[in-house]
């Protein structure tokens, strides 16, 4: 045979330690990795929560504008009830709504004002707020 080596029984396929040390190679790739798996889902489980709460903020705005055009139907705006289906797994959401003052002199149908509203949303459990909303109503009446 010339220039071509010829074939032993020791030739063919990769050896043990071949073997041995490419998975040794894949699990510290791995390890290394594994941190940066670990706070993506958790970066990803808090943009939830959020989105959630973000939600759960234009409920209460929405709520609202939808009462009444008036200062007393806009401060009796009920509070959004947020059931166990409302909370991000397992994350306990609290809405919380804050009113400005009417404005003076009291608006009219001819000279409407504006209350400024804000909506909160914080986790109970650990009081982090997660949404804040602000907005102005506008009212026609007192």
């Amino acid at each position: 045979m010339s220039g071509a080596r010829a074939h032993g029984a020791d030739d063919e396929g990769f050896t043990l330690v071949e073997v041995v040390v490419s998975i040794l190679v894949l699990a510290m790739i791995s390890l290394a990795l594994l941190p940066l798996l670990i706070q993506g889902i958790k970066q990803s489980a808090q943009t939830a929560a959020i989105a959630s709460a973000v939600q759960l903020a234009n409920s209460q705005i929405d709520l609202a504008r939808a009462q009444a055009p008036t200062c007393t139907g806009v401060l009796a705006t009920p509070t959004v009830a947020v059931s166990s289906s409302a909370t991000y797994r397992g994350v306990p959401l609290v809405v919380q709504k804050t009113f400005g003052t009417c404005p003076s002199p009291a608006p009219t149908t001819s000279t409407p004002g504006t209350i400024a509203f804000t909506a909160t949303v914080t986790r109970s459990d650990t009081g982090q707020t997660l949404a804040r909303l602000d907005t102005k109503i506008f009212v026609t009446g007192g």
